[in-house]
């Protein structure tokens, strides 16, 4: 999906952004990620994602990391990681945790998902969803979007359990082009479609009707990657 881009008005976006991180001295020459931490970049972060990505800003409940990816002493674009969504069923069964939701009634729970029920809410905190990435178009059509994507499976990784204090078992992520490079190159598999409703069931709300639904998990040494259907159902152990 493509969204009409004032390249003039994002490049000045850029350019005040990147001012910002190299006041704080954390732009480096070697592809890397800086967390958004001061109140005055993460505007100007969530003001280039409303211009440029076709979803606009992202404004998340719950766990949200921005990453602004430098090379060469230059912000070339960003990436926004956050809490995952219970109750993915494609999701769910490709990481095991479709074991954790059984027997609800018999548990007391008022439903599968019920924020009691800890077994399956804690190992959730496993899984980080992957909400937005985009690069700046002056900066497009050098491979570094995909890079960035390999960096966040190492880098990215390290940032967030820095931050939150939970292993990460592997990303999700809902994507409307199924042959997205992005993901098809750093060994994410495409595990279900979903769909989006209105409260009329029978009205389909958004032209993302059909959303891939991707995971990424990684292997037991936390080294690389799974490229197959494996599930993570040992790392969820009871």
């Amino acid at each position: 999906m493509w969204k009409r881009v004032d390249y003039e008005r994002v490049e000045r976006i850029r350019i005040m952004g990147n001012k910002i991180l190299k006041s704080q001295g954390r732009i480096l020459d070697e592809l890397s990620f800086v967390v958004v931490e001061l109140t005055e970049m993460r505007q100007v972060f969530d003001e280039a994602l409303q211009e440029i990505h076709y979803a606009g800003a992202c404004q998340r409940v719950g766990r949200c990391m921005r990453l602004a990816i430098v090379k060469d002493k230059e912000w070339v674009g960003d990436i926004v990681l956050g809490s995952t969504f219970p109750n993915i069923r494609p999701r769910d069964e490709a990481f095991g945790l479709t074991k954790f939701i059984k027997d609800w009634k018999e548990r007391g729970l008022v439903s599968p998902w019920a924020w009691e029920n800890r077994e399956y809410w804690d190992r959730l905190q496993a899984i980080v969803n992957h909400a937005r990435t985009f690069i700046f178009p002056k900066f497009q059509n050098n491979g570094l979007g995909v890079a960035a994507h390999a960096l966040l499976l190492t880098q990215g990784v390290k940032l967030w359990e820095e931050r939150y204090g939970n292993p990460v078992y592997g990303f999700d992520t809902l994507c409307t082009h199924p042959n997205s490079r992005l993901f098809a190159d750093n060994g994410w598999i495409l595990v279900g479609r979903t769909k989006g409703y209105s409260r009329d069931p029978t009205r389909v709300f958004s032209r993302r009707a059909f959303l891939q639904d991707w995971k990424n998990i990684k292997d037991n040494a936390g080294l690389g990657l799974l490229t197959t259907g494996a599930s993570l159902g040992a790392k969820f152990s009871d």
